[in-house]
């Protein structure tokens, strides 16, 4: 009795291949605008973090010797601290920084502009961007260098000498958020201490 061999398909046919085309298409158009709105989503809590942030160090700096905001990049993402005075304790200045809080992964794009018509700079792990306020006119101070001491503060009011924050230099004009196709702008207005934000999509 002959036996028959039968051929197994070792391939896809044309209309398998247009179901899975078809599938991914669908599954794709699903997940793309998911993406979209998760990265928005990052990018208006990041951005809405540095409005209060910038909020807070005003009235922290209007009420205190010190109120200074630090926006710093690390390895896993984007990072605000505030340094405040907390008023004397064993009759001396009281400095301490708050528990950094985390407002974006490392995979949003923070960016800031520095002076009018200045280029923008793209923050990266190190990075840091150090405001505070002017108390007497509520407008912002020049970007600090370095975050203001304890010590500092203690030898400048010992000389009769005001606190030594950095009162010239250059100024932050804006912070840039983005994130996938999404931006989020907060410009800055030096002589008023105030911002305004605009979005949009890159």
């Amino acid at each position: 009795m002959e036996k028959t061999h039968k051929m197994s398909d070792k391939g896809f046919t044309l209309v398998e291949l247009i179901v899975v085309v078809a599938i991914f298409t669908i599954l794709l158009g699903i997940a793309v605008p998911s993406l979209n709105s998760i990265l928005g989503f990052r990018v208006n809590r990041a951005a809405n973090s540095i409005a209060s942030a910038l909020d807070r160090t005003k009235i922290e700096a209007s009420s205190r010797l010190v109120g200074e905001m630090k926006l710093e990049k690390r390895a896993d993402g984007y990072y605000i601290s505030y340094y405040l005075d907390r008023g004397k304790v064993g009759g001396a200045s009281h400095v301490t920084e708050d528990e950094p809080e985390k407002i974006a992964p490392a995979r949003t794009e923070i960016s800031y502009t520095i002076d009018a018509g200045g280029a923008s700079h793209v923050m990266a792990v190190g990075d840091r961007l150090i405001l505070t306020y002017d108390r007497a006119t509520g407008g912002f101070l020049p970007i600090q260098s370095k975050v203001i001491t304890q010590e500092e503060i203690l030898t400048e009011l010992e000389k009769g000498k005001d606190i030594p924050l950095e009162r010239t230099g250059t100024y932050c004009t804006s912070i840039t958020v983005s994130g996938g196709r999404r931006y989020k702008t907060l410009s800055l207005i030096k002589e008023t201490g105030k911002y305004s934000i605009t979005a949009g999509w890159n």
